[in-house]
C-alpha cells in the first residue's frame, strides 16, 4: 500500500521510545521509522516520511513510486493530498482575514451572488464553511455514494434549493462537508476575481517556496494536468488489495469545473508548509476550526496517511469510476455513526 506518513507517527513513537529529557538522535528516529515501515506490505508502493523534531527536519523514503518503471519514492515524489488540501484553503482565508479583505461573518451570498435569491443557504457564512458548521451536507458527502456529480450551474441550483433542518442548521452542528469547501472556493474566487489555484499559488505556495505543490486542472479522463516534470514525480496509487488505481497524476471528484481537483504535494514541500513557527500555522489558527493551525493538522492525525492511494484514472464505465471514488474516500476518512457524517482521519469530531 502506498502511504504518505504523517508527523504524528514519529512523534507518538518517539514519546514512547526515548527517556524523558534525553536527546533524540537522527539514528534513533531512523530506527523508529524503519520499525514502523517494516509492518507495512513490502509491495507494491512505499512511503515518504517527514519528521520534525528539536528544530530538525528529517526525511525517510521507502519503496517505489511506480512498479512498472521501478522509480523510487523520494522526498520530492508527488502525492495526491485529497482532503488535506483544505488546510491550504483555510490558510488562504486566514491571510485574507488578516488583511481585512473579508470577514468570517460575511454571508456566502455576498460573493456568490447567484445565491442572493435563494433560501437557507443565504444564512451560511464564510466562517461556518471553513469550520464545517454550515449545516450543508449533500449526497456526495456521504455513503451510499451517488454516481452523478455537478457542473457549476448544477451546483448553484442545488445550493439554492438546499433546506436546513433541525440536524443541519447553520452554526449549530459540526459536520464535515466537502461541498462546503467547494462553496468556500467559489466565494474566494468571486471576492478576488481570480481562480482558486492562482490565489493559493500566489498567496501561500510561492511565499513558502513550495514549488512542487499544485492544485491542477483535471481533464475529461480524470488526469491532473501537471507539467511534465511534475507528472514524472507523481506516485501511483493502490487499493487495500494492492491493485493499482488509475495512473500517476489522477484526480477524482464530483465537481466538474476548474479548481475542484485534489492538490498534489511532496514530503519536502509539506515540511516547508508545516513548521510550528511558520506563517501558515499562525495564520490558519485565526480562521480554521477545521484544524488548530496548518502544522497541527498534519501532526494530530493518525499514524499514517494513505495519500498516494488516492489515484484515480480513466476507468471505462461509470460503475468503475464510482468504485474508485468510493475507495479513495474511504481510505482517507472515517464515519462517525453518531453524527452520521464522514471526517478525515486527521480531524476529530467534536463531542
Amino acid at each position: 500500500m502506498m502511504r504518505l506518513a504523517s508527523v504524528a507517527l514519529i512523534t507518538a513513537l518517539m514519546a514512547g521510545s526515548a527517556p524523558a529529557g534525553s536527546p533524540v538522535t537522527d539514528s534513533s528516529v531512523e530506527r523508529i521509522v524503519a520499525r514502523e515501515l517494516a509492518t507495512w506490505p513490502k509491495e507494491p508502493g512505499g512511503a515518504a516520511v517527514t519528521v520534525r523534531i528539536a528544530g530538525r527536519t528529517l526525511f525517510f523514503n521507502e519503496g517505489v513510486a511506480d512498479p512498472a518503471t521501478k522509480r523510487p519514492i523520494t522526498s520530492d515524489s508527488l502525492f495526491n493530498l485529497a482532503s488535506l488540501g483544505k488546510v491550504f484553503d483555510a490558510t488562504l482565508l486566514a491571510l485574507a482575514l488578516r488583511q481585512g479583505e473579508l470577514s468570517l461573518d460575511d454571508p456566502v451570498d455576498k460573493y456568490v451572488t447567484e445565491l442572493q435569491q435563494s433560501g437557507d443557504i443565504r444564512r451560511v457564512t464564510l466562517g461556518q464553511l471553513a469550520t464545517h458548521t454550515s449545516g450543508l451536507l449533500l449526497p456526495q458527502d456521504h455513503p451510499p455514494w451517488p454516481t452523478e456529480g455537478y457542473t457549476l450551474p448544477e451546483f448553484i441550483r442545488v445550493l439554492a434549493a438546499w433546506k436546513a433542518d433541525k440536524r443541519h442548521q447553520p452554526g449549530k452542528q459540526h459536520i464535515y462537508t466537502h461541498a462546503g469547501f467547494i462553496l468556500l472556493h467559489l466565494a474566494l474566487e468571486r471576492r478576488f476575481q481570480s481562480p482558486i489555484s492562482d490565489l493559493i499559488d500566489a498567496r501561500v505556495l510561492k511565499p513558502l517556496g513550495m514549488a512542487n505543490t499544485i492544485l491542477p486542472l483535471g481533464n475529461e479522463n480524470g488526469r491532473a494536468q501537471l507539467a511534465p516534470a511534475l507528472l514524472e514525480q507523481a506516485v501511483l496509487g493502490y487499493s487495500e488489495e494492492g491493485e493499482a488505481i488509475g495512473a500517476p497524476g489522477d484526480v477524482q471528484g464530483y465537481y466538474h469545473w476548474p479548481g475542484t481537483a485534489q492538490m498534489y504535494s511532496s514530503a519536502r514541500d509539506m515540511a516547508a508548509f508545516s513548521p510550528p513557527t511558520s506563517a501558515s500555522c499562525r495564520l490558519t489558527r485565526a480562521a480554521s476550526g477545521y484544524a488548530g493551525c496548518a502544522a497541527r493538522h498534519f501532526s494530530d492525525g493518525p499514524a499514517r496517511h494513505p495519500g498516494a492511494r488516492l489515484g484515480g484514472g480513466s476507468w471505462p464505465a461509470p460503475a468503475h469510476r464510482e468504485k474508485r471514488r468510493s475507495q479513495q474516500h474511504d481510505l482517507l476518512h472515517r464515519y462517525d455513526a453518531r453524527r452520521e457524517a464522514w471526517y478525515p482521519h486527521s480531524v476529530q469530531s467534536r463531542q
